[in-house]
């Protein structure tokens, strides 16, 4: 265990290591990149009034818009994998979100919502939406064609293949999609806050980079890698509580 989680744990230190003293290695001055002490004072000194409190308005917006944009993606993933009718007309306009910036439809749904919870929720969620429908019908379709045939045969009907073949056989591939959103879900809140918000770490950020407190910029970057990490920590325990069997074979090999 040890032998294995050294090479991370020398690239980590490498990492912070250069972090800390990159003014120094490259001449450049603290605002432009402050080091690890600066960023870790500014954390420690600055958590309780700032930090902490823009943290969670943030993170409430991650967690809703990682939980609607995975039931809608799961719903319509389902919805075109069960019919040639929805998926000739809901295949498009799923695309068709993809095509269209983030970065242009927040500032749209702050005019028709406002400044409220509301805009940056569906801005994550619209980020999350993609990679879970796409990776719920690539997991719905999966199935080995050899045993729909073998439980038609034996007189299965429609919902009892889906539900204990198709469904099951998804799932690893359906938590891919949902580790995947968990990570960039933080993207669509903060372009959310970004475009218009009083609260939340992007506020922090814009006003900290407006007058060159980049370490508190820096260290509210932390905060939301430490959000996403938390996100995707709770994903991968929910896979490895309802697909043990996936993990057990992993040790195995």
């Amino acid at each position: 265990m040890l032998r294995r989680a050294l090479p991370a744990a020398v690239l980590i230190a490498a990492i912070l290591l250069f972090w800390q003293f990159f003014g120094e290695i490259t001449g450049e001055p603290k605002y432009v990149v402050p080091s690890l002490s600066d960023v870790l004072t500014a954390v420690a000194t600055r958590s309780a009034d700032k930090l902490l409190p823009a943290a969670f308005v943030t993170a409430q917006e991650i967690f809703l818009g990682f939980v609607v944009g995975s039931l809608a993606g799961l719903s319509i993933g389902t919805a075109i994998f069960l019919s040639t009718t929805l998926r000739r007309a809901l295949l498009p306009i799923v695309i068709a979100t993809q095509a269209v910036p983030v970065l242009a439809i927040a500032p749209i749904l702050v005019i028709w919502l406002g400044f409220g919870l509301a805009p940056k929720v569906i801005v994550a969620a619209l980020v999350v939406f993609f990679p879970v429908v796409i990776n719920t019908i690539a997991g719905l379709n999966s199935a080995d064609r050899d045993m729909v045939s073998l439980m038609r045969s034996l007189g299965a009907g429609p919902w009892q293949i889906f539900w204990k073949l198709h469904f099951p056989a998804a799932l690893p591939i359906i938590f891919a999609g949902l580790k995947n959103a968990a990570a960039i879900s933080a993207i669509g809140a903060i372009v959310g806050e970004w475009v218009g918000a009083s609260t939340g770490l992007g506020p922090v950020m814009i006003e900290a980079n407006a007058s060159f407190k980049t370490a508190i910029t820096f260290a509210a970057i932390l905060y939301l890698a430490a959000i996403a990490i938390t996100l995707f920590a709770l994903v991968a325990l929910t896979e490895r509580l309802a697909l043990p069997w996936l993990f057990l074979d992993k040790a195995r090999k």
